[in-house]
Parts: C-alpha cells; structure tokens; sequence
C-alpha cells in the first residue's frame, strides 16, 4: 500500500478550495454586473463590462468544477453527475412547464430565472445528500 503524507480530510480540502474561491468571485461578479449600474448611474460601458467580468469568472468556475470532478474518486463523481443530471431535469422541464403555464395565464405571480437557478441548487444538494446516503 502507498504512503500517504496527506490526510483524506486534507486532500478533500485542497480539492474544494478552488471551487470555493471561483464561485466567490462569481457571485462577486454577479452582484456588482446585478447593483453597479445602480452605483455608476447606468453607464453602458461599465455594464458590459462587469456582465463580461462576470462571464469570465462564470467560465473559470466551470473550469475549476470540471478539475473537481476529475480529482475525485469514481464514486464520487458518479453521485456528483447524477445529481447534476437531476438538478439539470428540474430546472428545464420546471422552467418550461412554467414558461407554457405563464403563457397560457395559469399564475398570478411572476418567477423568473433566480427563482430556478435557485431550485436548481437546491435539488443539486439534496440529490447530492440523497446519492451519498445511498452509497453508503
């Protein structure tokens, strides 16, 4: 058996950092491209670039998510892809049912895509939770 330096615990670690710090600075992005045209008194230029900035960071994080998956273990990464795919099922066939419903007039209240970029991630955990429990 090999010898390991690194704990389990601390490889793990080392493995969700670069996440982590993408994703901060996605949401980052995300609100000054959402709350800076409030600041610099809607300035075009400034929007798309903030909205580019955005983008940009958006990608590194799918860039450091593609490297997460590929530094874990087949295990994991299945209950990861799964959960994707249920997270992925939700939001389009949620977000299009509630696109034919509005259009038909069927609510009196008005989602839009924060509402299922939220679901989303709410079902990405919760079928994360639910794989890992299954796995065990």
């Amino acid at each position: 058996m090999q010898e390991h330096n690194e704990s389990v615990d601390q490889r793990a670690f080392k493995n969700v950092v670069p996440i982590a710090i993408w994703t901060l600075a996605w949401v980052a992005t995300l609100a000054l491209a959402r709350f800076g045209p409030d600041l610099w008194d809607s300035q075009p230029v400034a929007s798309w670039v903030a909205i580019a900035a955005n983008v940009g960071v958006g990608i590194g994080v799918m860039v450091a998510h593609a490297g997460f998956l590929r530094r874990v273990d087949e295990l994991q990464r299945k209950i990861l892809v799964d959960a994707m795919a249920v997270a992925l099922g939700v939001g389009l066939v949620g977000g299009f049912a509630y696109a034919a419903a509005d259009s038909a007039g069927l609510f009196v209240f008005d989602a839009n895509i924060a509402f299922f970029s939220a679901l989303m991630a709410v079902v990405y955990a919760v079928a994360t939770i639910v794989g890992t429990l299954r796995y065990r």
